[in-house]
Formats: C-alpha cells, sequence, structure tokens
C-alpha cells in the first residue's frame, strides 16, 4: 500500500510518502505552507517528486498532536477530503508517540521516554512513553519549570526536538488501530488558567 503521512503538529511541519512501511520520500513544511492551500502545494511537489499522483495513495496517516490547533486542523481537514471520494482510510496516531518511536530507534539502551512540548502561559504537556511507542500515562499539563521533575527516571527529549510524518507513517504500518480523527489540544482555556500544587501537579 501507498501511504500519505502529514504532520502538522509543530512549527516544525512534514509530509511523508511511504510504501510497504519503507519511506520513499520525505518534505519539511515551512510555516507559509501549513494553511489549506499551502498543504495542496507542498503535497503537489511532493508527489511530483516521487513519481506519484494522488490517486496512487491508498491510505492517510495523520499525527493528532498535541500541539498546533491550526495545522492539525489542517492536516486532519485535508487527509479527509482527499479520502473521502473513494472511501480511502484515514489513520491517526499522537504526534508524541510519532516522535517517541523516533528517539527509542535512536536510543536503544532507554526504556521510558518523555514527550513534551509548549502549552504556552507558561505550560508544557508531556506524556510518558515505553518502547513500541506505548502511552502509559495520560497527557499531563505542567509549569514549564517542572520539566525533568514529572518522572525522573524516564529520559525527557531534547528541547526543539519535533515528530516527523516519515515515523507517523512508520507507526500505521506497524499495526495498530487508529486513534481519534480529532486533535489532541491541551491548550488551557483563556478564561480557565491551570493551578498547580507545590509538586507541579494540575489542580481540578
Amino acid at each position: 500500500m501507498k501511504l500519505l503521512a502529514l504532520e502538522f503538529s509543530t512549527e516544525t511541519a512534514s509530509l511523508a510518502l511511504l510504501e510497504a512501511g519503507v519511506v520513499v520520500a520525505s518534505l519539511p513544511v515551512d510555516a507559509g505552507h501549513r494553511r489549506s492551500q499551502g498543504v495542496f502545494d507542498a503535497v503537489e511537489v511532493l508527489l511530483k517528486g516521487a513519481g506519484w499522483v494522488l490517486a496512487d495513495v491508498g491510505a492517510f496517516a495523520v499525527g493528532r498532536g498535541p500541539g498546533s490547533y491550526t495545522g492539525l486542523r489542517v492536516s486532519l481537514t485535508a487527509a479527509n477530503g482527499w479520502a473521502l471520494p473513494a472511501n480511502k482510510p484515514v489513520w491517526t496516531v499522537s504526534s508524541g508517540a510519532a516522535l517517541a518511536a523516533e528517539i527509542f530507534a535512536e536510543k536503544p539502551e532507554i526504556s521510558r521516554a518523555v514527550v513534551w512540548g509548549d502549552a504556552r502561559r507558561g505550560t508544557i504537556w508531556a506524556g510518558l512513553f515505553e518502547r513500541h511507542a506505548r502511552q502509559v500515562e495520560e497527557w499531563k499539563l505542567l509549569p514549564a519549570e517542572a520539566r525533568g521533575m514529572e518522572w525522573p527516571a524516564a529520559h525527557w527529549v531534547e528541547a526543539g526536538r519535533a515528530p516527523k510524518a516519515e515515523w507517523v507513517g512508520r507507526l500505521f504500518f506497524a499495526g495498530g488501530p487508529s486513534e481519534e480523527l480529532q486533535p489532541i489540544y491541551l491548550h488551557p482555556a483563556v478564561i480557565a488558567a491551570p493551578r498547580f500544587d507545590a509538586e507541579g501537579k494540575p489542580l481540578a
């Protein structure tokens, strides 16, 4: 099967084409192409470079965050728009799982990794993963200064790392059920800023 993977959860967005689990081509997507028409233009460039056309693609895999709501909404909407006419599948996975899979491939010595990102207003989101990109605890919102304190025995992913579309695609071919066709959006509401206790844990 030929697959188009999209990962737009961060400013470092990307696209990838995979066939039978092998990466055929990938393309970073700059900020100017992260909105609706820009996504279509970038995909056209990627397909042309690989000698494919959109009709060749049999399925779509999308990273669903956490991260930029605009980027996630655009990528999910685009994938659904391409898939609908021919009833092709759209498969989603958390973008954190995609980054965790890459980190575990790079670092065979670690057994647990914490994927995290900026949630704004002085907070971060974070999730704990085990090998095979299996998430073992729900996403948490933490104060930025608490980075590294939660799950201290796990490897915290280095600042600046972003998930890649090719790893979203690899997880598709690794099997497993699709997640919801909705973004994971952990940004706190403006009217309800998060509060934390002395240990940095969110208060209800």
